[in-house]
């Protein structure tokens, strides 16, 4: 979309939405040698987050 090879892209929007936050951020891209996409590993940790909390709210709202 924004011009990202595809292992880039799935390792940003995958793998760092899926980890342990900044710290885990860290361990992927410097464990595939990716550092310079630590701003876009960042977004993606923190909207990930989000839509887990929104969607968890959600039906948790539903179960009570």
């Amino acid at each position: 979309m924004i011009g990202f090879y595809p292992i880039e892209s799935s390792i940003t929007a995958g793998l760092c939405m899926a980890n342990r936050g900044g710290s885990g951020d860290l361990e992927v891209l410097s464990a595939c040698n990716r550092m310079n996409l630590i701003s876009y590993a960042q977004i993606s940790s923190r909207l990930g987050g989000g839509i887990v909390l929104v969607i968890a709210s959600i039906v948790f709202s539903m179960m009570v």
